[in-house]
């Protein structure tokens, strides 16, 4: 879905139309980085648009929205992290985590985490005092780690190729 086809509707149009609030409440069976986002931008312009006084009616509910009636609405049907973004100030916003997953077509998408304590890396040994080889959970790229510094880089073979830890077998390996 192409949401940049709503952005018109979202800025000027005085009717929220069926297909836009279908969208936008399809997003809440993702936790995916992009479809957040995209809600809350969305979201924040429709309460920018309807504080400066603009009147905006929901065609799937036949509501008449003024700013409390939509902060409603949004707390009713949104997940807290998008009601906390669009109706907080920046000084009080929360912190969100997101952790990266492998989908199930072999790419990597951000989606949201429960907290902040999900692993990214996990050790494999220790080089020296300075540094260590870790792996990153998620894609199995091998890493060093400058213990002094906190910084990653990571580990490149001979023939500039990148490097994936396996597990099963304790080995690393050039990525082909």
């Amino acid at each position: 879905m192409d949401y940049r086809s709503f952005d018109e509707e979202v800025r000027t149009s005085p009717i929220l139309s069926k297909q836009l609030i279908s969208t936008l409440l399809e997003t809440q069976e993702y936790n995916h980085y992009s479809f957040i986002n995209w809600a809350i931008e969305t979201l924040s312009i429709i309460k920018i648009r309807l504080e400066r006084g603009d009147k905006i009616h929901d065609e799937v509910s036949n509501v008449l929205y003024t700013p409390e009636s939509f902060q409603e609405f949004v707390s009713k049907h949104f997940q807290e992290c998008i009601v906390q973004d669009v109706f907080s100030h920046k000084k009080d916003k929360t912190k969100y985590y997101f952790q990266l997953k492998k989908s199930e077509y072999d790419d990597y998408q951000l989606v949201l985490a429960p907290d902040g304590k999900q692993k990214t890396f996990e050790w494999i040994s220790s080089l020296s005092d300075h540094f260590s080889l870790v792996y990153m959970i998620a894609t199995n790229i091998v890493y060093i780690k400058n213990l002094k510094t906190g910084t990653y880089n990571a580990l490149i073979s001979e023939n500039g190729k990148y490097c994936r830890y396996n597990k099963k077998y304790g080995k690393i390996e050039e990525i082909k």
